[in-house]
């Protein structure tokens, strides 16, 4: 019954009270959006979570909600910072640089490049932000570290200083980041 009509005009509908539209946006996106939060956390439980939480938010907001832009546009944000969130929440920011750093392209597909390039570019500049805050030397150890992927046993022996310090520095250096980084989202 709703599928010939717009996201704006299923939104409409919603704030009316109509429950069927809130079906048709959910399911219009809600594969879509499972796909794009897989991209980043490589879980098919974690990405449905996460897109249940966000159309779960919708639908408590249902009467008051305000979208400025397309529904599309504000969907695939609203998904991206709960992703964020959870990444935050989860600890698993680490292993989430150390793959954002590695990557020297985003992982492109049809349906979301424009998405993931954007998001790759804010959080590269984030991550590249919070380095150049690092003390001097914790900056030196996180650039071989998780750049140009040294060994610990290896930056100690460029930096003339201890494996001790080595790691002293990476912890060091991948809490100011989780700090920093939590400030991101």
């Amino acid at each position: 019954m709703y599928k010939k009509f717009t996201d704006e005009e299923l939104v409409e509908l919603l704030k009316s009270g109509k429950d069927k539209a809130f079906d048709e946006l959910y399911f219009r996106y809600r594969d879509l959006l499972v796909r794009f939060v897989y991209l980043r956390m490589k879980s098919i439980a974690i990405s449905e979570e996460i897109v249940q939480e966000v159309f779960a938010s919708i639908w408590e907001r249902r009467k008051t909600i305000v979208i400025q832009k397309s529904f599309a546009a504000y969907i695939y944000t609203s998904v991206r910072y709960m992703t964020l969130d959870y990444i935050k929440s989860h600890e698993v920011t680490d292993q989430y640089i150390q793959e954002v750093l590695e990557k020297n392209t985003v992982s492109q597909s049809s349906y979301n490049a424009i998405e993931d390039s954007i998001y790759y570019d804010e959080l590269k500049k984030a991550v590249d932000e919070a380095t150049s805050l690092l003390p001097k030397k914790s900056k030196e150890v996180f650039i071989l570290s998780r750049v140009k992927q040294y060994t610990n046993k290896e930056i100690a022996e460029e930096l003339n200083v201890s494996i001790e310090t080595v790691k002293y520095h990476i912890t060091y250096s991948l809490k100011f980041m989780r700090t920093y980084l939590g400030e991101f989202n």
